[in-house]
């Protein structure tokens, strides 16, 4: 069940750790990093791990990993548990993310072990039919981000595979490097990883799920100035407890909000670095919000960063905005001239297709998860700011620059037919109908949907609105085009938005 600890009796591990090469520089905080989580996986306080269910696997060969991890992976039956710690290289070619092992060479990407290698077995690793209820995987090294865009995302998953889901926790996003200390016993995302199982953490329950374990690192490396880790979850995944909380509130389940949260879902992103140089700070608990149904328990965007020059990032929403999170807004009384009758019969902000098919406050029946259309220029500007406010972080529109920095994502050259290959594009030559949020693989920098499923209304240097990424209709050689509404306040079914800010 969501929420509850995994069975550690049920569960396997994997701790996978390479601190000395022959072609690359050593590492060796990676050793100390797998001897102190071998040991807190292993006590009751924390999770409560036999030694006869956690493989460490020091300096191993390929066969060896893949072996392993196949054994372990058909033999749990509740979470299966992969951690990798080294050195991470990047293909050149295929731009696929590669775990070095003793012998690795930088310049031969055949001597690293593929993580393709390693998510095929972790999705089918018994005669195709997966045991494990969860997955979580932990990859602490350069480019480790690259990895969020496959396990167990979209067109990947066969029925009966995502039971509950697979979180995917890494150092860094896919175009940064790790970061490992000198003098210090750990590595930087390990460290903190580390100290936190260690020391527990002070007003979260007594159980830490992934999301939360996700925010309290992002916190933590954030005010050190340090990589900001990256998460993927599938469907309930974020909701996996493996450990325990030390320092947890007696009582308290593992989903529970923070003390004063008042039964408000807590913040997906942390709050970004005091623009007058201070240290950053996590963001203040949400006031209280009425939360009707499960539906609405995940109301707020997720944020990735993104970087516009070495030095300068924005947030961007993984996501475009949901019906779910829009009818949140919708709800709050303040915001009552947004609601469709209301904003329809006033005609300022909205033209009469606004919110097609919605009854009042009620969407269609099943599109909860699925991007909001039919809204105005006006209306999505005014969840943004209501969201921003909510969440502690100032939010608005991307602009048309963010957006294709963001939907290019590092590459060089035709991107986009990569983005169509991987069938990452919900367009009209593949799906052709608007589906749910991370249906499809996200991009390189784990951003989903930029292009096809819904147009994302952005602005220009002037501020007008603009429409980029295609949609579920539109055909392929039309995803990158640029439109401009008829008006601002034009409302079609197959342009939706997704929040921005500066970090």
């Amino acid at each position: 069940m969501a929420g509850a600890l995994s069975d550690p009796s049920r569960s396997r591990a994997v701790l996978i750790g390479t601190d000395a090469y022959t072609e690359l520089d050593d590492i060796p905080a990676v050793a100390n990093n797998i001897g102190r989580l071998r040991e807190l996986l292993g006590d009751p306080a924390v999770w409560g791990l036999a030694d006869e269910r956690c493989s460490v696997l020091r300096q191993p060969s390929r066969q060896t990993v893949l072996d392993t991890v196949f054994d372990a992976a058909a033999e749990a039956t509740d979470t299966m548990v992969l951690y990798y710690a080294g050195h991470g290289l990047v293909h050149p070619q295929s731009g696929e993310l590669h775990l070095a092992l003793p012998g690795s060479h930088p310049d031969r990407p055949h001597t690293a072990l593929r993580y393709e290698e390693l998510r095929s077995i972790l999705l089918s690793p018994a005669g195709g039919r997966p045991s494990a209820r969860r997955k979580v995987v932990i990859l602490d090294c350069c480019w480790s981000g690259l990895a969020l865009g496959g396990l167990m995302h979209g067109g990947d998953l066969v029925p009966g595979v995502a039971v509950e889901g697979a979180f995917v926790l890494t150092a860094t996003a896919g175009t940064r490097q790790a970061l490992a200390p000198p003098g210090e016993t750990y590595t930087a995302f390990t460290g903190e990883l580390i100290r936190l199982l260690d020391a527990g953490v002070p007003g979260r329950p007594a159980l830490l799920s992934m999301s939360a374990l996700f925010e309290e690192l992002t916190a933590a490396l954030l005010a050190k100035s340090r990589p900001q880790p990256q998460q993927s979850n599938r469907n309930s995944a974020g909701q996996i407890c493996l450990f325990r909380n030390r320092a947890g509130e007696a009582g308290a389940g593992a989903d529970a909000p923070r003390a004063g949260g008042g039964g408000a879902p807590e913040v997906v992103a942390p709050r970004a670095t005091e623009r007058a140089g201070g240290p950053a700070r996590r963001t203040a608990p949400l006031p209280p919000v009425a939360v009707p149904d499960e539906e609405e328990a995940s109301s707020w965007p997720e944020l990735a960063t993104v970087a516009l020059t070495e030095t300068t990032t924005v947030w961007l929403g993984r996501y475009p905005v949901t019906h779910a999170q829009f009818r949140a807004f919708l709800r709050d009384p303040d915001n009552a001239h947004w609601r469709p009758e209301a904003a329809r019969a006033a005609g300022t902000h909205v033209d009469d297709n606004y919110l097609r098919g919605w009854r009042g406050l009620d969407f269609p029946v099943g599109r909860g998860g699925h991007p909001v259309v039919a809204v105005s220029f006006p209306a999505a500007r005014a969840y943004a700011a209501w969201a921003g406010r909510r969440l502690g972080v100032a939010l608005r529109l991307p602009t048309v620059a963010e957006w294709a920095l963001a939907a290019r994502a590092g590459r060089k050259g035709e991107w986009w037919r990569e983005d169509i290959a991987a069938g990452r594009v919900n367009f009209r030559g593949s799906h052709a109908a608007l589906a749910p949020v991370g249906e499809f693989p996200p991009n390189p920098y784990n951003i989903g949907d930029l292009l096809g499923n819904v147009w994302d209304i952005c602005v220009d240097d002037t501020g007008a609105p603009v429409l980029r990424g295609g949609a579920y209709d539109t055909p392929a050689a039309r995803l990158r085009e640029e439109l401009s509404p008829r008006s601002p306040v034009e409302c079609r079914g197959n342009v939706g938005f997704r929040c921005a800010g500066d970090s």
